[in-house]
């Protein structure tokens, strides 16, 4: 007759057990309420700060002899907004993407990486893009992630050099 381990031992080393598991996933626990507080609370202040944002696209042109289009970028809120950005999409799903920054007075457009236009509140530029017809909707975007953002639609642009 084989015998097992004794009832004494086996309470023993399931206890054991019990308390090394809960202790693992408390550490978990702990870890990962941390990192979820840290980047929720994060995500709000950038939320918060943005409520003062407000970009704006306007007297949008576009000229189909010379391929470019033409409009202003302003800042109607009270907070400074950087990354500036500006999307086309056109009607045939592909588009084109444009990162702003500033040269004297004039708007630099690099298709590859890294703009670093600021605009001030109260502040206004020219911009002046190549792209081609077709375009569906125009977007500039702004470092205060998806709420403070513009769009036109290609009724909003007038044709026309």
């Amino acid at each position: 007759m084989k015998k097992g381990i004794s009832p004494l031992i086996a309470t023993v080393l399931l206890i054991a057990f019990t308390v090394a598991v809960a202790g693992i996933i408390s550490v978990w626990l702990t870890g990962f309420a941390s990192t979820t507080t840290k980047t929720v609370g994060g995500q709000a202040n950038i939320e918060i700060i943005c409520t003062g944002g407000q970009i704006s696209l306007s007297n949008l042109r576009f000229c189909s002899s010379g391929g470019n289009l033409t409009g202003d970028v302003s800042n109607a809120g009270t907070l400074a907004l950087g990354n500036i950005t500006l999307q086309i999409l056109y009607a045939n799903g592909t588009q084109q993407k444009f990162y702003l920054s500033l040269m004297g007075n004039l708007i630099n457009v690099n298709t590859t990486c890294c703009g670093n236009l600021t605009i001030s509140p109260a502040e206004k530029y020219r911009l002046n893009i190549s792209a081609t017809s077709g375009y569906d909707k125009i977007r500039v975007l702004t470092n205060c992630t998806a709420k403070v953002t513009d769009e036109a639609s290609s009724t909003d642009v007038t044709p026309g050099c």
